[in-house]
């Protein structure tokens, strides 16, 4: 049984996920109306994706046990968006100077 923290960290990871992937659905939705490369530093479906990761970090850590390490898939998604938004912006400044 997950103790309070856990419980909290989960539901706190849940409802983070419930919120991006609403805002992400709303981009792609937009993107996909405007035919426009997107201008914000994540894509809808970036958004989408940085809410599954959400979800299975709210998941791993409401259920416990071994569950945890969904954990790991989590991470991983969350350092390529990382990579992704770096690499985005160096690009940025380079078509800027």
């Amino acid at each position: 049984m997950p103790d309070s923290l856990n419980v909290w960290a989960g539901w706190a990871c849940v409802g983070l996920a419930l919120l991006f992937a609403l805002n992400g659905v709303r981009l792609l939705r937009e993107e996909r109306n405007r035919r426009l490369t997107p201008s914000r530093p994540f894509s809808g479906r970036e958004l989408l994706w940085e809410s599954a990761a959400m979800a299975l970090l709210g998941t791993g850590n409401l259920v416990g046990g071994t569950w945890v390490l969904l954990a790991i898939p989590a991470v991983i998604i969350m350092m390529v968006l990382l990579a992704r938004l770096f690499a985005r912006s160096g690009g940025r400044r380079r078509q800027s100077r």
